[in-house]
């Protein structure tokens, strides 16, 4: 057998470059605060790489918001970990997602409950989000081309309920889609600043709203754009 060519060695120098990049993200993760190993190991095994076009593949190894089609964005893993952790989804929780995005946020949320729902308004991006986790085997995944502010009876009740864009206030078919004892986060935006919030659905108390600091988001958007 011969010397590696030339291609192969850069394939494998870029592998381990991205190796790197993802240990070094993950030790930024730790040290910002992020402990729980469910967490981690969920943002380590989906893989933020896969779910960019090539233009963007080292700005997803980094811990920054990446472009995404129609003027959207794929959070930067220490944004996703902040609401995830907020979240605390459990192994049986039963997940929905507004604003599928990408996909990744769904795989990772995948690793963390029994079934994830994730809505999203582009059809185009509905498409190219369930296509990447059908192929990295998101069996417990079902993408969905809805409108977010439009919640469907007959998807059912949730355990955790992750809004990726920003509201001014949580519509009533959404936080009436929380099970007891079910948890929703979201950015709300009042007054011209925009924060993360948490709703608990505790019993004969209603749903109780916790401030978890401000935010950055983009407003959540109301409708459906399908492919032209």
């Amino acid at each position: 057998m011969g010397p590696p060519s030339a291609s192969s060695s850069v394939i494998l120098a870029s592998a381990q470059a991205r190796a790197e990049a993802k240990a070094q993200l993950l030790l930024r993760l730790r040290a910002q605060g992020y402990a729980d190993l469910p967490l981690l190991r969920a943002l380590e095994s989906a893989p933020r790489e896969n779910f960019v076009g090539p233009a963007y593949i080292d700005l997803a190894l980094r811990d920054v918001a990446v472009p995404l089609a129609f003027g959207q964005t794929m959070e930067a893993p220490s944004a996703l970990a902040r609401m995830i952790a907020a979240l605390a989804p459990r192994p049986d929780s039963r997940i929905l997602e507004i604003g599928a995005g990408s996909g990744y946020s769904a795989k990772a949320l995948s690793l963390l409950g029994r079934e994830v729902v994730s809505l999203e308004c582009f059809e185009r991006l509905a498409q190219e989000a369930r296509a990447r986790l059908e192929r990295l085997g998101a069996r417990n995944v079902a993408v969905v081309w809805a409108d977010g502010f439009e919640i469907s009876p007959s998807l059912g009740l949730f355990d955790r309920i992750l809004v990726h864009g920003a509201l001014e206030e949580v519509p009533p078919n959404l936080s009436g889609a929380l099970g007891e004892g079910g948890v929703l986060v979201a950015p709300r935006r009042a007054a011209g600043a925009c924060e993360l919030i948490r709703q608990t659905r505790a019993g004969g108390e209603g749903v109780r709203t916790e401030l978890l600091g401000p935010w950055r988001a983009q407003n959540l958007l109301r409708g459906l754009f399908p492919n032209h």
